[in-house]
């Protein structure tokens, strides 16, 4: 996932649910195409896919 461009963030969670991954890709041929590549190298159990409709907000500012 490291190495992986596509992969805006990952992170291990505490709960029912193991990982999150933030992809960008640029359309859904593009997600099939990374989902195939990695589920081919990792072994998964299962997967839920979620897409973004809108971008609301996005920031990296830290209000001090």
């Amino acid at each position: 996932l490291k190495s992986r461009p596509e992969v805006m963030e990952a992170h291990r969670l505490a709960g029912e649910i193991d990982y999150i991954l933030k992809v960008r890709v640029e359309n859904a041929r593009a997600y099939d195409e990374f989902y195939q590549a990695l589920i081919s190298e990792v072994r998964i159990y299962n997967v839920t896919a979620l897409l973004s409709m809108e971008e609301i907000k996005s920031t990296t500012a830290l209000p001090l």
